[in-house]
């Protein structure tokens, strides 16, 4: 978050040296017919930030796991060997932030004098991490701490269509907000998930669905030029649906439900 965060404030620094100096004094008006065209194209590039939402099975730290849930070649520790622990609980969960960026195509109809639909097919590239702590207790009563990551990998292909809202057009700025929704595919939901442990297929990831179906809100602004239109924009995105697979015990033992969450900067051009 702290990247995008930056990103956009980038943005906005660039927006508040050029507002004023717009508004100080009447300017050619670029393009000024734009708005009045039935259909725009063109292409976006974004820097965003992955993460989930989850909401935990209640009291799940109390909830005992099987020490054969936890498929791994080199136990954790050196105590006591897997056959000799009594049980593993699962102590905390937690979700990481993580970089990507996105590119698309956009697609743009006029339906009134402030109104526009958009559709951007678009492809995502992230990765999504969960940091888990397990508790292991031994036979003998002893018991130790394990830290862990688990990274999954991220390909969507997006298909957002909303709703923008323009406001009125000062010389070349104007400011606008939008919504929609946004179907998504995960191409990478499944990948590396497997591993064959004494001959043996384990499961050894968080494994997830790859069909997402999400919200989003965002505002922008756009900065009209000689040859082209440029909007910057964020957006909130909010997975709608549980995507979590109950399939690698450990991993999912605590996790009630499971949703995407993306906040994007996104740099537009038509």
């Amino acid at each position: 978050m702290k990247k995008a965060l930056k990103i956009l404030a980038v943005a906005l620094l660039l927006a508040a040296t050029v507002i004023p100096v717009q508004a100080q004094r009447r300017v050619v008006h670029y393009l000024p017919k734009y708005e009045q065209e039935p259909y725009h194209f063109g292409f976006l590039l974004a820097f965003n930030e992955m993460m989930y939402t989850v909401k935990t099975v209640e009291n799940y730290q109390n909830k005992i796991q099987p020490a054969n849930s936890w498929p791994v070649v080199n136990w954790p520790t050196q105590l006591f060997t897997q056959s000799e622990t009594k049980c593993i609980y699962v102590y905390n969960i937690e979700t990481q932030q993580t970089p990507g960026f996105t590119v698309g195509i956009i697609g743009s109809k006029r339906l009134g004098r402030y109104f526009d639909l958009r559709f951007i097919p678009s492809l995502s590239f992230s990765e999504r991490r969960l940091d888990y702590t397990l508790m292991l207790e031994g036979n003998n009563g002893a018991t130790y701490m394990h830290k862990f990551t688990k990274s999954i990998g991220t390909t969507f292909v997006e298909f957002p269509l909303n709703i923008k809202y323009r406001s009125k057009r000062y010389n070349n700025i104007g400011a606008y907000v939008f919504g929609g929704v946004n179907p998504k595919l995960d191409l990478a939901s499944q990948k590396d998930n497997k591993e064959n442990i004494n001959g043996q297929e384990f499961i050894n990831n968080l494994v997830t669905k790859r069909f997402d179906f999400a919200a989003e809100l965002g505002v922008g602004f756009d900065i009209y030029n000689q040859w082209f239109k440029m909007g910057i924009e964020v957006k909130m995105s909010y997975g709608l649906l549980d995507i979590v697979k109950d399939e690698a015990f450990i991993y999912t033992a605590p996790i009630e439900k499971l949703r995407n969450k993306l906040f994007q900067v996104s740099f537009l051009f038509e």
